[in-house]
């Protein structure tokens, strides 16, 4: 079920004590290369949290998206929208925390964009305070060991992420103009003026090598690790054992 379709007395026949997890898509407008849409970081986790509707249907409820992110490693590349990190972090945190007062007790962050990572972690704690579970999911770095069975390379409009926009979105994505970053930063760092080297032409790594085939294999990757992700919430299996032995300390 989706939130905004809902009119007040379906929500409350049926979604107020029966549905306690729902998704909210969280992304961002910025470049991606020159070939992915600006609005890549939202059509990628919007894919994803449909994709789980449609397998639990009558046990999930997807949320309106945010599409507004932080983004300020791009914010001088033509058509990026930056929202600061503290206003970024304090509208996500008023949104779930809005979604616990009915009755929503697993909030997933389903985010497609990395510069969020940072705020959303604050955003995580505030929902935990209010008595919540939050869970953050990254697909293109909680799903990497999958997604290298299918590609090379992983990056920011690289061969991963042109790959699913491919194959979710073709006809938006502009082959012709896809380049290849050959610079890797030696440190996580950040300054002004870095631009022509760390993100060279709004990306990292090799968008060229991006097809819609593999775009289609790590759809069905994230899809399955996504699923699994769901159903241990629904169990509550959220934690496994180091040890085989099951000692108890």
């Amino acid at each position: 079920m989706y939130w905004d379709t809902l009119t007040s007395k379906d929500f409350r026949e049926t979604v107020q004590g029966q549905i306690d997890t729902a998704i909210l898509p969280i992304g961002s407008v910025e470049a991606h290369g020159q070939h992915c849409p600006l609005g890549t970081d939202n059509t990628a986790p919007w894919h994803f949290s449909q994709a789980l509707e449609r397998r639990f249907p009558d046990r999930i409820l997807v949320m309106p998206a945010i599409p507004y992110g932080h983004t300020w490693e791009l914010a001088n590349f033509s058509g990026t929208l930056s929202v600061p990190a503290e206003a970024f972090a304090r509208y996500v945190a008023e949104v779930g925390k809005a979604a616990l007062t009915w009755g929503i007790q697993n909030l997933i962050l389903m985010n497609g964009h990395g510069g969020n990572t940072g705020p959303l972690a604050q955003v995580m704690e505030e929902i935990a305070d209010r008595g919540g579970r939050a869970v953050l999911v990254n697909w293109w770095i909680d799903y990497s060991r999958d997604i290298l069975t299918v590609t090379q390379g992983q990056g920011h409009a690289g061969e991963d992420e042109t790959s699913v926009m491919l194959a979710i979105a073709g006809p938006q994505v502009k082959m012709q103009d896809a380049s290849f970053n050959p610079y890797r930063a030696k440190y996580k760092m950040k300054a002004t003026g870095l631009h022509d080297k760390n993100l060279r032409h709004a990306t990292t790594g090799d968008g060229r090598q991006g097809t819609k085939e593999k775009g289609d294999k790590i759809i069905e990757l994230v899809e399955q690790r996504l699923v699994e992700l769901v159903l241990d919430l629904f169990n509550d299996a959220l934690f496994v054992r180091n040890d085989e032995k099951g000692d108890e300390l």
